[in-house]
């Protein structure tokens, strides 16, 4: 089949008797197929199409639509969507699981004429022929991915582990779960050199092993600043989305950020999905605070040492949840209808009892077994200096 792109305006449809009669379609075969973006939608709803099921329309239909840059000056939008134009890559399978890719990822030039690419779920190498992963499969020792694990727990049906993984010292590894991202993340910029990173990858723990269900990444040097990015890229695969996954990672990043003595916050641009996520975090989060008795007269100050979380990004959930008041004598103040408290409770009251959903929890502080990276760098530098001088 030739693939081509081109720009028009097209009708999509299904054919009836093809459905009825499956012969049909190969009757109907056509040599061309079109990729097709609808306007006002975002890029993952791209798909490739048989000429068979367009019906061109002419270009005379005018579609106003606003678009978001995320971040990125009008140039650079420009020559980002020209370059990742056409998702080059339509499935992967990770493991046991198979899932349709949304956007474009650079992958190396001799993976191009693959449609379909096979990951092993361990250490992540990729292949573009499942006879090749079949082989690879029977040689790979790994179980787990190769760093240090720094949270284990089991909880409502799902054992997880999570592993910090130095994008120094695993190039390999950390380079193959960014081709992975940015097949499910289209405004990221992915570097091939992943020295400066540190990557936390949660896993499933199952009974072939430690298998990977999503991931996020930091700068090593966030640590040095008091307010800076605690997340630089965050995914949840999507065949294991509404599971949970999302949230622990998010709180498990702001755990890290509370050992570090730093608040923090999620590198933008951030994508629909992730924004989602994190205000869903974010409501959650500050509303078990203003539940708790005790914290009956708070200030944001207290609520970003409790969380640390930025002022900005709480005044924003504050503001969401419509809970900032104006008084003429005391100014403004927080001020939590009991009605909203009574709402959040119930609902995570309602998740605790549904023993047959497969969920994991927020992240348990008590299991984090963790130490800044800056830390031990320079806890390792004493130790050999001490050799030395011994």
């Amino acid at each position: 089949v030739e693939r081509r792109t081109t720009t028009a305006t097209v009708r999509i449809f299904s054919n009836p008797e093809e459905k009825k009669n499956p012969s049909q379609r190969l009757k109907n075969k056509h040599s061309w197929e079109y990729y097709v973006h609808f306007i006002g939608k975002d890029r993952r709803m791209d798909q490739w199409v048989r000429y068979e099921d367009l019906r061109f329309t002419g270009p005379d239909i005018k579609i106003e639509v606003v678009h978001d840059n995320h971040g990125f000056d009008e140039v650079s939008l420009k020559n980002h969507e020209e370059a990742t134009k056409v998702r080059n890559v339509d499935k992967i399978q990770v493991g046991p699981h198979v899932m349709n890719t949304w956007y474009f990822s650079p992958f190396p030039a001799e993976y191009t004429k693959y449609r379909m690419l096979y990951f092993c779920e361990f250490c992540l190498n990729f292949f573009g022929e499942k006879s090749e992963l079949d082989r690879h499969c029977k040689r790979c020792t790994w179980t787990h991915p190769p760093g240090l694990e720094i949270y284990r727990s089991k909880d409502q049906g799902i054992e997880v582990a999570m592993f910090e993984v130095d994008g120094s010292k695993e190039m390999v590894y950390t380079q193959n779960i960014c081709y992975i991202a940015k097949l499910f993340l289209d405004h990221k910029t992915l570097w091939e050199d992943t020295t400066p990173f540190l990557f936390y990858v949660l896993t499933e723990v199952t009974p072939r092993g430690c298998s990977v269900v999503g991931y996020f990444s930091k700068e090593k040097s966030t640590e040095l600043h008091p307010h800076g990015n605690n997340v630089a890229c965050i995914l949840t695969l999507p065949c294991h989305q509404r599971k949970g996954f999302g949230k622990f990672l998010i709180s498990i990043s702001y755990e890290l950020s509370k050992l570090e003595g730093k608040t923090g916050a999620p590198e933008e641009p951030i994508s629909d999905l992730g924004q989602q996520a994190y205000n869903s975090y974010w409501k959650g989060i500050i509303l078990d605070i203003l539940a708790n008795p005790e914290h009956k007269s708070i200030t944001i100050a207290e609520i970003s040492k409790l969380t640390s979380m930025t002022y900005k990004h709480i005044e924003q959930t504050l503001k969401a949840l419509d809970v900032i008041q104006y008084d003429s004598a005391e100014g403004y103040m927080i001020s939590v209808p009991k009605s909203l408290i009574k709402s959040h409770l119930d609902k995570k009251r309602k998740i605790a009892e549904d023993k047959k959903r497969v969920y994991v929890r927020p992240c348990d502080p008590k299991k984090v077994r963790w130490f800044p990276h800056h830390a031990r760098l320079l806890q390792k530098r004493a130790r050999q200096k001490a050799m030395a001088l011994s």
